[in-house]
C-alpha cells in the first residue's frame, strides 16, 4: 500500500509544480502587459494623427509642431510602430489666455499595430517637416500569379 501512496505523491507533486510554472508564466505575460499598459498611461499627451492608404504605401501624419526632431524616437518592435517624444515648455512662466488650453506639452506616445503582413517593416521611411512627421510604410511587391510552364522530363 504504501507504494501507491509514494505514487500519488509525486503525481500531486508533479501537478503542483506545472501548476506554479503555468502561474508564472501567466504572471509574466500580465506584468508586460501592464508595463506596457503602464506606459501608455505616462504619456502626458497624445499628438492628431491621420492614416491614408495608397495602392504602394500606408502613410502616417502626426502633428508635432514645435517639437526638435532629435527629440523623436521612432520604433518598430513586434509588429507595432511606436513614435514618442517629448515636447518641454516654451517658458518657465504662467500661461495665459486660451481658457487653460494650449499646446500640450510633456511626453507623448503614439502606437500602431499590429501592422498589416503587407507592410514591408525593413523600409519604412520617417520625414519631419514643418511640424509634421509622415512615416511611409511601403507595402511589400508580390509577383502576380502567372502562367508558368513547367517541362515534363
Amino acid at each position: 500500500m504504501g507504494h501507491k501512496w509514494d505514487e500519488w505523491r509525486d503525481y500531486v507533486t508533479l501537478q503542483e509544480r506545472m501548476n506554479r510554472l503555468f502561474e508564472d508564466t501567466a504572471q509574466r505575460h500580465d506584468h508586460l502587459n501592464d508595463e506596457r499598459e503602464a506606459e501608455l498611461e505616462r504619456a502626458d499627451w497624445t499628438p492628431a494623427t491621420d492614416v491614408y492608404e495608397t495602392a504602394a504605401e500606408f502613410i502616417i501624419a502626426i502633428d508635432l509642431p514645435g517639437i526638435e526632431r532629435g527629440a523623436l524616437e521612432v520604433s518598430v518592435d513586434e509588429n507595432r510602430l511606436t513614435v514618442r517624444g517629448e515636447r518641454t515648455p516654451e517658458e518657465n512662466g504662467t500661461r495665459r489666455g486660451g481658457g487653460g488650453k494650449g499646446r500640450p506639452f510633456g511626453r507623448f506616445l503614439s502606437r500602431f499595430g499590429p501592422l498589416p503582413p503587407t507592410v514591408d517593416q525593413n523600409n519604412i521611411e520617417a520625414d519631419y517637416k514643418d511640424g509634421v512627421l509622415r512615416l511611409r510604410l511601403p507595402k511589400r511587391t508580390e509577383q502576380k500569379a502567372g502562367r508558368v510552364k513547367i517541362a515534363v522530363s
